[in-house]
């Protein structure tokens, strides 16, 4: 199916609904980033991963470097995690459009099975994406600090904007806050300081919320963030 062109003046909110995180977030979000390290979560009382597989895919901007916490300590809960191997994420260009749709298919066949996805920020946005057109092969969908509801308002929007030439053809915004055909979890933070936390959630009944202390560059180092994602796949059917 063809996807319409991404354009950013239906990403952003204009009307003043939607307001970017303020300079006192986003201060709190670089001193975060650079102190916060803390110790990885307790395992007890998390259910047994039993080998299952998890594609996580990064933010914006980003590497599977900063998902490398999570992926541990859901390794270490039984599960068997994957980064998505495709390097920065630039958005979606059709060229990680189409790669990490390979990357799931080759982790899907490898399973022989339904895996589940979990998404960072805008790898959230990717992960609902395959959500929707491999509803048989997903286990279920979780985004952390992923503005899928739109319109959305951020600190990097020029940055998205001036990239946003590249999304040609581009995932469908149209459906990304539609329910999922899967089971879904939306994790985020009025902590946070790069996008507007109100597009991190999901409106519609078929989607868990779940609210967290946490800014959004470290979020997937704080442990509440940790052991939320392995008890919620650890509940999922």
């Amino acid at each position: 199916m063809q996807h319409p062109r991404i354009d950013p003046a239906e990403i952003f909110d204009r009307t003043g609904a939607v307001s970017q995180p303020g300079l006192r977030h986003l201060w709190r979000e670089i001193v975060s980033n650079l102190t916060y390290r803390p110790a990885a979560p307790a395992r007890l009382g998390v259910a047994d991963g039993r080998g299952h597989v998890v594609l996580i895919i990064p933010a914006f901007m980003t590497n599977d470097q900063v998902t490398w916490e999570l992926r541990k300590f859901l390794d270490q809960c039984g599960y068997r995690t994957f980064g998505w191997g495709l390097g920065l994420n630039w958005g979606p260009t059709p060229r990680l459009v189409r790669d990490v749709r390979r990357r799931f298919a080759e982790l899907r066949d490898m399973a022989d099975d339904r895996i589940s996805v979990i998404g960072l920020s805008l790898g959230g946005v990717l992960a609902r994406d395959l959500a929707y057109d491999f509803p048989d092969d997903v286990r279920q969908v979780i985004t952390i600090a992923s503005p899928f509801n739109l319109p959305t308002a951020s600190v990097v929007e020029p940055m998205i904007r001036l990239t946003a030439m590249f999304y040609r053809p581009a995932i469908d915004i149209i459906r990304l806050a539609t329910p999922l055909p899967v089971p879904s979890a939306a994790i985020f933070s009025r902590d946070d300081g790069v996008v507007a936390w109100e597009s991190c959630r999901g409106c519609d009944p078929t989607c868990i919320n779940v609210e967290v202390q946490s800014p959004h560059m470290s979020i997937c180092r704080n442990p509440e963030v940790l052991r939320l994602v392995a008890a919620r796949l650890g509940e999922a059917p």
